[in-house]
């Protein structure tokens, strides 16, 4: 039996956040030398409890996943306890599977974990060698600055994190965007999940709503919650299990009565719209009951058809907020989304017809929608509705129109700025935006496609992956080899010699095609192998850092252990290229440029986060992340329940946002909301998609599971997550698989005209026929292999959901692809 040592009272505590997905739930760190243990007695333990006692079920204790052993840069070593803070109002003391692992994150010389990066590696030909920071930098610098010089600055390229948690933060977001925005000056960027520089959102933007506008507590006060491409079960779990799952128990009742005197309450209702029967819908039915649950099965592509039509029932029924449109909508908008979106011209039976044929439903359960959405309380009082929405929204077939849908629909109803409402994405990972602005355009330009036409000299990729998470990822991958080849050579060839000599063989190569690849991360990855420098970051727990979560809380995620190596953070490491680019052009003669790199001399991260809040004034005009007034000593001493940002001065005292838009006002010039047209997609839109389409069986959605974050870069070298998922696995209806001779565990061929990939099959009736879920990102299996280059023009977000494939048995599952690898990954298998 695994057992734990018991923290003593001496040892050393901090607050941190989960650095896994957006709802941050809190956790304290407990820190103590590895030969001194604690006792069992409350007195003889930092947690104050009787450990000679069994403990409850959802009480405080320590598990063998919630431990770990350091190894500090002093060669010190140290016991790590990682647990859940009951007193965090996020999670409220509980864990998803992901944060009860956090512990074994964690960097150790003799656990799996050992394989981090540590030290910058420059490709000298024969493969990546040891450098110093110092040759690491020069050599980058040096490269960056003659791509500017020669080509302008649109010739260096990047793909960075935009995100919070762990791999971001203000402090390394800011560090990013002054680089790359202010120094630099290229269009040429991209975000870690995409092709372009963009907001996942820009429909949601220009309607004036903000990204993330309720606080969790909305989601207990809510009479019914819409969950639209998403699966919060597995995706944002505690927000889930704390805030949603009480409220559909009737457990919230109270709340809600002491919040709206007088007004009819009733345990909340959840309507989950996604093609598949996940984990939410079958969790919140055994919450709830199957009568308070509507799961809306839709077919891929139908998101705006039954959206409008719920809509078109609301307006058809009067049941929309008139007084809400009246006084903060602009009304011409209103009017005209009516002609253009609901079609009120068209009778309204054929409107409903027409949505219930393209969305697979049926006319009744789409008039049950619009029902639980807005339909009037039994005492007349306005429906409370929170609408969340995420992935299979966002990365649908036509993302604008697809966000413009939604947030309409919440217009409509007048479902934000009040209690028990919004209108709000789920979120993927944590937030911590803060940059300059972007120097290009909307629609921002696709770097995937600048990569492969030869634009882009210089890539600089950080904290993402893209050989496994773009699109055509198979084609993605091929242009990085064949374009790093001739850069390659060139550093062969001039190994040894001054960096003049290898600097200048390099921008030879580039003039015949070649491109210099930097990736900087924490591991190596499938990206990594095909760079000619590599920069060893450090990671969450090693640096202090801010982020905030889903509802726009902001905390410290406190540093309490050291990096290997000699890695450094992610502000640290572009400050040095900055600072030496600065003295290069100094060296030129050129102050212009070489001023455009002022001011990266930050000694703290604090230094870091203080510099990105000048740009905030705190008066409410800041945007949802900002943080006027905030210091890390504030930080502190507000734990891991923070701050709830945009953060207003009120007579000199930094004051939390608990929903935003509850003054009334949205962000646009007028201050009132606007409706965003979301007509459906005209015939002829999309032919590739179509093409794929026709001529392949199967649509292949995919997604994250619960076990794995993202692809899965920790949980890969940890056996407890990786064993559960060797290889990404497709779930098939059974009638499909029957018919293909393929059982659950079965080996699969998963193949279309951008690529194929390997999965294990798992045959189930969460699925419908011809559909398929894949697990997304999995190192040894990237779903990216089969989506094609398809981009909603107005946005350049691509259609990540919209993959169509063959299936085909190989055969039973092998051993060696049974076996649980924890060799570095050098290349994606």
């Amino acid at each position: 039996m695994a057992r734990v040592p018991i923290p003593p009272r001496s040892a050393q505590r901090f607050n941190t956040v989960c650095q896994f997905c957006i709802v941050g739930c809190g956790y304290r760190v407990y820190k103590w030398p590895l030969a001194r243990s604690g006792g069992p007695a409350p007195e003889d333990n930092a947690l104050g409890l009787d450990l000679r006692k069994q403990q409850p079920a959802m009480g405080t204790w320590i598990s063998p996943n919630m431990h770990s052993v350091v190894t500090d840069k002093d060669g010190s070593r140290h016991h790590i306890a990682i647990i859940p803070d009951n007193t965090c109002h996020v999670n409220e003391g509980l864990s998803s599977v992901r944060g009860a692992g956090l512990a074994q994150t964690l960097y150790a010389p003799d656990r799996a974990t050992r394989v981090r990066l540590g030290d910058p590696l420059i490709d000298q030909g024969a493969g990546q060698v040891k450098a110093t920071w110092e040759q690491a930098v020069d050599l980058g610098s040096r490269v960056v600055k003659a791509v500017i010089d020669r080509w302008g600055p649109d010739a260096v390229g990047m793909k960075f994190f935009d995100h919070g948690g762990g791999g971001g933060g203000f402090e390394n977001n800011w560090a990013v965007g002054r680089f790359f925005f202010s120094g630099i000056g290229t269009r040429s960027a991209s975000i870690h999940n995409r092709p372009a520089y963009n907001s996942e959102v820009h429909a949601a933007a220009d309607a004036g709503v903000a990204a993330l506008t309720n606080s969790y507590l909305d989601a207990e006060l809510a009479d019914t919650i819409l969950v639209v491409g998403a699966n919060p079960y597995e995706t944002q779990t505690n927000y889930f299990l704390a805030h949603m799952v009480p409220n559909l128990q009737g457990a919230t009742l109270e709340t809600k009565r002491a919040t709206f005197a007088g007004e009819s309450v009733e345990a909340g209702r959840m309507i989950v719209v996604d093609p598949r029967r996940t984990m939410t819908v079958s969790t919140a039915e055994a919450a709830g009951g199957p009568d308070r649950v509507l799961h809306l099965q839709i077919e891929p592509g139908s998101d705006i058809a039954l959206l409008n039509a719920i809509a078109r029932i609301v307006l058809q029924r009067r049941w929309h907020d008139v007084g809400f449109l009246r006084e903060r909508v602009e009304w011409q908008t209103f009017e005209a989304y009516q002609r253009s979106s609901l079609d009120v011209e068209a009778p309204f039976e054929e409107f409903e017809a027409q949505a219930a044929r393209l969305t697979g439903l049926a006319v009744a359960q789409i008039r049950k929608a619009a029902e639980w959405i807005a339909a009037p309380k039994a005492d007349g009082s306005r429906r409370r509705t929170l609408l969340h929405y995420e992935k299979g929204l966002i990365w649908g077939l036509k993302n604008y129109e697809n966000v413009a849908a939604l947030v309409d629909l919440g217009l409509l109803t007048g479902n934000v700025g009040k209690p028990g409402t919004g209108i709000s994405r789920l979120g993927g990972h944590q937030e911590g935006y803060v940059r300059p602005p972007y120097p290009g355009g909307r629609p921002a330009l696709n770097i995937d496609e600048a990569i492969r036409r030869g634009e882009i000299k210089c890539f600089w990729v950080g904290g993402c992956n893209p050989v496994l998470t773009t699109l055509r990822a198979e084609a993605f991958e091929g242009a990085l080899r064949e374009r790093g080849a001739p850069v390659r050579e060139a550093l062969a060839r001039t190994a040894g010699k001054p960096i003049g000599e290898r600097v200048a063989a390099i921008v030879e190569a580039m003039k015949n095609g070649g491109m210099f690849l930097a990736v900087q991360d924490i591991y190596p990855t499938a990206t990594t192998v095909h760079a000619h420098l590599v920069l060893p970051a450090a990671q969450w727990g090693e640096v202090n850092l801010t982020s905030i979560n889903g509802e726009r809380r902001l905390r410290l995620y406190a540093k309490f252990m050291d990096p290997p190596g000699v890695a450094l953070a992610d502000w640290a490491i572009i400050a040095r290229f900055a600072r030496r680019i600065r003295q290069l052009y100094l060296d030129d003669d050129n102050p212009l440029m070489a001023n455009r790199f002022l001011d990266f001399d930050w000694r703290t991260e604090e230094d870091v986060f203080i510099h990105a809040r000048y740009q905030f004034k705190g008066d409410g005009s800041d945007g949802m992340e900002g943080y006027a007034g905030v210091t890390y000593d504030m930080l502190r001493k507000l734990g891991n329940n923070g701050i709830q940002t945009p953060v207003r001065i009120v007579r000199g005292t930094p004051v939390g946002t608990v929903r935003i838009h509850e003054d009334g006002r949205f962000g646009t010039p007028s201050g009132k909301a606007r409706f965003i047209p979301a007509p459906r997609p005209w015939p002829g839109y999309a032919p590739k998609v179509a093409r794929q389409r026709k001529n392949f069986r199967f649509w292949v959605n995919n997604g994250r599971s619960n076990q794995i974050w993202q692809t899965s870069y920790h949980h890969r070298y940890i056996p407890f997550y990786q064993g559960r998922f060797p290889i990404p696995y497709l779930e098939m209806h059974a009638d499909d698989a029957r018919g293909l001779g393929i059982a659950s565990g079965d080996v699969v061929e998963v193949r279309n005209d951008m690529g194929s990939v390997r999965a294990m099959a798992y045959v189930t009736d969460a699925v419908k026929k011809g559909h398929t879920f894949m697990l997304f990102g999995q190192p040894r299996g990237a779903a990216g292999n089969l989506v094609s280059d398809h981009v909603d023009p107005s946005t350049t977000i691509p259609y990540y959901k919209g993959v169509w494939a063959d299936v085909k048995r190989i055969g039973p599952m092998t051993e060696e692809l049974r076996t649980v690898s924890l060799a570095p990954m050098n290349v994606a298998t």
